[in-house]
């Protein structure tokens, strides 16, 4: 590790989509997630020095975990740290400064994943998400092996977006999608809780191997939920904001509104 890289990563994102796409053609359950500053907060606050309690209750907030619901906070915690040692790849960041941006987080994932023995034969650049991402003003993905993902397929959503119009664009179908709310919305009605948590996994319980493969937006829950969709044998990808460009909005996120990813 050096000031710009974290860690050097030797599968590239198109290797990593034939993997995915090897996967879906031979019906092999599968967790592809991601492991950002969000989720390094819940899991590395109080075992991780420097994670200050501020930056803890900021992510409660964004989850929308209400922050007196501490059976919840330990119950999501201990799913999360789950998921990235279950999952089959993981997307981190590489690098401490890509894409236009940083984070005063970054500087502790790798202290996170030797705290927690993750498995970095696992790990994937975090990025591999923007492949995904619909050129602008076109119908088309950045990369024709994301773009094949989604073509000709059965479709499980996990995400407020509604993009049917969108998948029959690709001659695809979504035949299951449940939704969580937006991050932040400090109400208190729509925080998390574990009846609502579990109100999913039957969901994805009952439908996880109905569809061909299933894309996430769904935040932090996206990692635990994933893989959940592989217990029941099911293919699951977490793509994150990235999914916004499906509906053409690109302001949601700082390395979407940059338009860096447009040079790689």
């Amino acid at each position: 590790m050096n000031k710009e890289n974290i860690y050097n990563i030797s599968t590239s994102n198109n290797q990593l989509l034939l993997e995915i796409i090897n996967r879906v053609d031979n019906d092999i359950p599968s967790s592809i997630i991601r492991k950002s500053d969000g989720e390094n907060v819940i899991i590395g606050y109080k075992n991780i020095k420097g994670i200050k309690l501020r930056k803890y209750l900021k992510k409660l907030r964004h989850f929308n975990i209400s922050y007196f619901n501490f059976s919840f906070q330990k119950f999501f915690r201990k799913e999360l740290i789950n998921s990235f040692y279950d999952a089959d790849y993981i997307g981190v960041p590489i690098k401490y400064f890509y894409y236009g941006y940083t984070s005063s987080v970054r500087k502790f994932e790798p202290k996170i994943t030797n705290y927690f023995l993750f498995n970095k034969e696992k790990y994937v650049d975090n990025h591999f998400q923007l492949e995904f991402i619909k050129l602008p003003k076109k119908n088309k993905l950045k990369n024709p092996l994301a773009e094949k993902l989604i073509t000709n397929k059965k479709i499980g959503l996990i995400t407020h977006f509604d993009l049917n119009d969108f998948f029959l664009k690709f001659d695809s179908k979504v035949l299951y999608q449940k939704s969580i709310p937006k991050r932040d919305l400090r109400k208190f009605n729509l925080k998390m809780s574990i009846d609502k948590y579990n109100d999913i996994i039957n969901f994805i319980k009952l439908n996880a191997n109905k569809v061909d493969i299933w894309f996430l937006a769904a935040g932090a829950y996206a990692k635990p939920f994933s893989n959940y969709i592989k217990k029941y044998n099911g293919i699951a990808v977490d793509l994150g904001s990235v999914i916004d460009t499906w509906s053409d909005e690109f302001h949601s996120r700082k390395f979407l509104r940059n338009q860096e990813w447009e040079k790689k």
